[in-house]
């Protein structure tokens, strides 16, 4: 038997955490509200956006390219970034419809800040 995939909505998560568990490939999506149904295509199509879809413990949410692009900086360390695993709080600036936006924070772990520190001698800072 099939599972149903559980969505939740960045609305929903304000004020909270969640665990991303995984992120996949980018899809096209557009809301048609005749057919009161999400609208799919892997190519460009004129009114949809390009989105990804990250399954996290919370249910899947679909995230726009900054949206994406914010958590991803947020757990760079030199060079790279792992979103996987990783725990984002979710603010958003109050605001409902076109003006809202979100803020994340990556929720750091006592272990993620000692290895994600470098460590520096006082040869490496000239001293």
């Amino acid at each position: 038997m099939e599972s149903k995939t559980e969505y939740t909505k960045l609305s929903a998560l304000v004020d909270s955490t969640f665990i991303v568990e995984k992120v996949g490939e980018y899809v096209f999506k557009k809301w048609d509200d005749e057919q009161r149904k999400m609208l799919t295509s892997l190519n460009y199509e004129e009114g949809y956006r390009k989105l990804y879809p990250v399954t996290t413990d919370k249910g899947q949410l679909d995230l726009g390219s900054g949206q994406l692009g914010t958590i991803l900086e947020a757990c760079f360390i030199q060079g790279k970034a792992d979103l996987i695993g990783k725990t984002f709080q979710v603010k958003s600036n109050g605001k409902s419809g076109m003006d809202i936006r979100y803020f994340f924070n990556l929720k750091k772990t006592v272990s993620q800040v000692s290895t994600d520190t470098p460590e520096y001698s006082e040869a490496d800072m000239g001293w």
